[in-house]
């Protein structure tokens, strides 16, 4: 393991629910979105609808939100509280983060922005805005695509993952994790993507918090 560590430059992360403390695509939805979301929610986790296709039918349905809502939405977004101390520490390893996330462009980087954490290098989709009447009218597009994906994510973490290194450190938590997860080097899961990784006999080294990895990498780096 320890020359897995030390042999490893990459390291990708999922941002909801892993950097971020929860969901925030599905809070948004959930928080100002009207009418039925859940069916199209449902038929993404079944695999028969896309991320994009699902986005954009929950988007439509958020009809008075204004400018000053969102942004104070996503100003009260909290990350991990030891993720800082994570990003530092690979930092000094010589080691580069990059977030893969098949959530939005615009919230992780609002959030990033609000953390200094601006210099983090982002693939996701691409949230679209506009105003009509003085509402925010919604629409995806999804730049890092892939129309072979096995689970139809907006964003393919496999393939974003494949322009820097084929051996790399990824942590999630989720179903857009699961493809990516099989072909990480040192995985680190929780949530629905350790339940995941124990049905497919996968391996993997599970975590709550950023402090978690933190004390698994320096215990790699010692044994």
């Amino acid at each position: 393991m320890n020359e897995i560590f030390k042999n490893i430059k990459y390291i990708f992360s999922d941002f909801d629910g892993t950097i971020s403390k929860y969901d925030v695509v599905h809070k948004f939805i959930h928080n100002f979105a009207k009418g039925d979301i859940d069916t199209a929610e449902k038929l993404w986790c079944e695999g028969k609808l896309s991320t994009k296709d699902c986005f954009n039918i929950q988007l439509a349905k958020i009809e008075t939100l204004t400018p000053v809502m969102l942004e104070k939405f996503l100003d009260e977004i909290e990350i991990d509280p030891y993720f800082f101390e994570f990003y530092q520490m690979i930092k000094k390893e010589n080691k580069e983060l990059i977030v893969l996330s098949d959530g939005f462009d615009y919230f992780i980087e609002k959030v990033f922005k609000n953390n200094g954490l601006s210099d983090i290098k982002v693939y996701s989709n691409h949230l679209e805005m506009e105003l009509e009447q003085g509402f925010l009218k919604f629409n995806t597009t999804c730049p890092n695509h892939n129309s072979s994906c096995l689970i139809s994510s907006g964003c393919c973490k496999c393939k974003a993952a494949e322009k820097y290194s084929k051996n790399f450190i990824y942590i999630g938590d989720g179903l857009s994790d699961r493809c990516i997860a099989k072909k990480a080097s040192l995985l680190f899961a929780k949530k629905s993507l350790e339940v995941f990784c124990q049905n497919e006999n996968l391996e993997y080294i599970p975590y709550k918090t950023f402090e978690d990895i933190i004390n698994s990498l320096c215990l790699l780096k010692t044994n």
